[in-house]
């Protein structure tokens, strides 16, 4: 253990000097942009020249003037220079013209130089006026507008391009903080290729050299360079320490990849690569991440995890990609897969996360224009929990088929189209092809603030299923018809008035009431490849089936009422609303599936109820409810209540609680493992604070009120000033359920980020830090 310190310390330094940041601003940049870090920053703040200064006038003022051109010309005493945007002090200046007719100026004495980029001063100046060539001796400089300061013994201006220091350092602290900076016998900055390049560079923290390195180089602008990025260090109790250090690599302007090796104590070494790419045929990124052998994973795997396979290797696979070609075809791929279950759970991932129950393979081509919409897809399910995962199906292939007419008459017909293949890796599941065609046609009414939209459609599906290898269900059919009209009537209404008691508000009062028929018809010869019971939010009440996909399609014969009501300040910025509704039904709902909550319960009348509320106190002030209540489960079947105060980036207050019925979460087929048989009773809070102008803490709690044990929490300390910046986070948080002693696993976590001003890129590290936690930070309004 004694060695691994130092190590992390000579690594932090050398990528510190090596770091080139994609997104690196102009030369020696500081990314510190309070105003008080630039209170004693040298300004410009004349309208800029554009063009060849050579070709602008000098004009020099003095207090005595001996000489005349071509000869030597001496300026004597208070002498000031200007040309464009340069502004030339001294108490000598003399002017002498070369052979080639080239004016050579010299400058001597309390030398001060300004230009719209940068600030010095200096014993001596030597500059070839129609070359823009400058050469300044024993140089102190600043630059203009942003921080960035140091000296050189020499400088050099070469064509417009190039600055070069003899025996110079750079920082981007301050005047008066010397807490690092870099110096170099050399040191160029090609502003043309936005790169500055040092040799025999030393890092000092204070007045301490900490690493020397015969050449570095670094971006000074927003031009991608290949180099090593910011490292990342952290430590938590079950992995030990984790160290990771990505390098960028700029193929071509429009292929990039990052590479990054990761160290983690007590698994391996894990290789870590992301390629983004833009083509004729989109834009898309491909990862991979690698560990050949896990350690710590082999040695539990047998001992905990009875049921996971043999793989030495881990990895993910993540493909994204998104393209239009010729503006009628587009490409679309979100695949992303794992190695093993546990996969999520051990290493984290920008692509996926813990608390994803199943990862999603899908790809797409499609073809559209005015009237038609057609698409080829596939898509396959990765399910994390071993009792579900025989019985995923994949989509092998699936094609759909839209027509609609796009008018804007009164009159409205439309069609789907579906032909789709399902296949399954469990050995009792049956295959099948599933053929559905469902024609619309609709008529709406508008008037004044009110609609009537009429609508009926024919469900017309079949279905072949594979029933060889098949023992799962005796009541299975290998050929299926199933035809069911749909009729809907919906009605909407928009009133308003102002409100006297609010002087300028504006109260809308929005009813609606919709009927929805559709016969019932027994759907248990058909198994279930892709429906489930959708939530029923205010929104979810107006849908016109209650299941996903179309293996079930429940009768109805019900009405669905509801009224929402707004309130809009003098700016029609929406205040407040709240919604409530019901569904009526005079029916039983039913699809013939035993299995189906909706075939359990027998109740008609009004069954489902749905409320949603908002409330913007002002513009930094957030509340939002949510309330279903379900009588086919009896019971509330979600809650939720959100409370969030964001005035600025930086500061946050968001207290929150959760709540979802043990019976609900069985019914829409999430509950298969003992994490779920109960119900969720979650109440947590998140914290953002600046505790003075350099210090800043955050911190979340969240807490199971049905489990009586904590869920998430992690508490971070954030320094800041204008020249390095630095924090620490801590965290615990669940990671797995001991089903046989109904006690949870928790990995503690701790991490710790430095960061040099002038070295990263400007990010909200505080938002950063609240993406931290197990359940990161989401906004009210999302």
């Amino acid at each position: 253990m004694r060695k691994f310190f130092p190590s992390i310390i000579t690594i932090a330094v050398w990528s510190s000097l090596y770091h080139n940041d994609v997104y690196a601003k102009d030369l020696f940049a500081s990314f510190n942009t309070d105003a008080q870090c630039l209170i004693n920053v040298p300004t410009y703040n004349e309208p800029v020249v554009e063009g060849n200064i050579a070709d602008i006038p000098v004009k020099i003022e003095t207090d005595s003037l001996k000489g005349s051109l071509p000869n030597k010309v001496t300026y004597q005493g208070n002498v000031k220079i200007t040309q464009g945007n340069r502004t030339l002090n001294a108490d000598l200046v003399e002017i002498e013209q070369n052979s080639d007719h080239t004016h050579l100026l010299t400058v001597q004495g309390h030398v001060n130089y300004l230009d719209n980029f940068i600030k010095m001063q200096s014993d001596k100046i030597i500059m070839t006026i129609e070359k823009n060539d400058i050469e300044v001796a024993n140089s102190q400089y600043h630059l203009v507008n942003r921080l960035g300061r140091g000296s050189a013994d020499k400088m050099a201006f070469k064509n417009e391009r190039y600055v070069i220091l003899k025996n110079g350092n750079f920082t981007s602290c301050p005047t008066g903080d010397n807490s690092w900076r870099i110096s170099g016998t050399t040191i160029i900055h090609d502003n043309k290729e936005q790169l500055l390049e040092a040799w025999n560079a030393v890092f000092k923290v204070g007045p301490v050299p900490i690493f020397y390195t015969p050449y570095l180089q670094y971006p000074t602008g927003t031009k991608r360079r290949s180099g090593l990025l910011m490292p990342s260090f952290d430590y938590n109790s079950i992995d030990g320490f984790n160290v990771a250090m990505p390098f960028y690599w700029n193929i071509a302007p429009n292929l990039d990849a990052t590479i990054t090796p990761r160290y983690i104590q007590r698994r391996g070494l894990q290789i870590q690569t992301e390629t983004r790419y833009l083509t004729d045929l989109g834009l898309g990124t491909l990862a991979v991440d690698w560990l050949d052998h896990d350690s710590l994973y082999n040695e539990n795997k047998s001992k905990i995890f009875s049921d996971i396979g043999e793989n030495k290797q881990r990895w993910l696979f993540h493909w994204d990609h998104d393209g239009t070609i010729n503006e009628n075809w587009r490409i679309k791929t979100d695949a992303t897969r794992v190695s093993d279950r546990q996969y999520l759970v051990d290493l984290n991932s920008d692509y996926a996360h813990v608390t994803d129950g199943y990862l999603t393979q899908s790809y797409l081509i499609g073809y559209a224009n005015e009237n038609w919409d057609a698409s080829l897809s596939a898509k396959s399910f990765q399910v994390f929990r071993s009792a579900l995962k025989d019985n995923v199906y994949r989509t092998e292939p699936q094609f759909d088929l839209y027509y609609y007419n796009n008018t804007e008459d009164a009159l409205r017909l439309s069609a789907y189209g579906q032909i789709v293949n399902f296949s399954s890796s469990g050995k009792d599941n049956p295959n099948a092809i599933r053929l559905h065609l469902a024609p619309t046609v609709g008529y709406t009414l508008s008037s004044h603030g009110a609609s009537l939209d009429t609508e009926a459609t024919l469900y017309a599906t079949h279905y072949y299923q594979d029933l060889s290898d098949s023992t799962n269900n005796e009541q299975l059919k290998k050929n299926f018809t199933r035809v069911l009209p749909k009729i809907t009537i919906d009605g909407r209404f928009v009133l308003e008035r102002n409100v006297k008691a609010f002087n300028g508000y504006t109260q809308t009062l929005e009813p609606r009431i919709k009927y929805q028929y559709i016969p019932y018809k027994d759907q248990s010869s058909v198994n279930n490849y892709d429906s489930s019971l959708m939530q029923s939010d205010y929104i979810g009440l107006f849908r016109d089936q209650m299941y996903s996909g179309l293996d079930r399609i429940a009768s109805a014969n019900q009405i669905t009422t509801g009224v929402t009501s707004r309130l809009y300040d003098e700016n029609l910025s929406e205040r407040f609303n709240v919604s409530i509704g019901q569904v009526y039904y005079f029916n039983q709902s039913r699809t013939g599936d035993l299995n189906s909550p909706l075939d359990q319960n027998k109740n008609v009348g009004s069954l489902t109820w749905a409320m949603d509320s908002f409330m913007r106190i002002n513009p930094d002030m957030i509340i939002r409810t949510g309330l279903q209540y379900d009588t086919h489960i009896d019971e509330i079947a979600l809650a939720n209540a959100i409370f969030e105060y964001k005035p600025n980036s930086d500061k946050l207050l968001q207290v929150s609680y959760r709540y979802a019925n043990q019976n609900y979460i069985n019914a829409i087929g999430l509950a298969s493992s003992s994490p779920y048989k109960q119900n969720i009773s979650q109440l947590g809070a998140m914290v953002a604070v600046p505790l003075n102008d350099s210090f800043s803490a955050v911190g979340s709690y969240y807490y199971d009120l049905d489990l009586k044990q904590t869920s998430d929490s992690f508490i971070g300390l954030q320094y800041n000033n204008c020249c390095w910046g630095f924090n620490i986070l801590y965290g615990r948080k669940i990671v797995n359920w001991e089903a046989r002693n109904g006690h949870s696993e928790y990995k503690n976590k701790l991490s710790f980020n430095l960061e040099l001003r002038g070295f990263g890129h400007n990010r909200n590290t505080t938002a950063k830090m609240l993406d931290f936690g197990l359940l990161p930070y989401r906004s009210a309004l999302e």
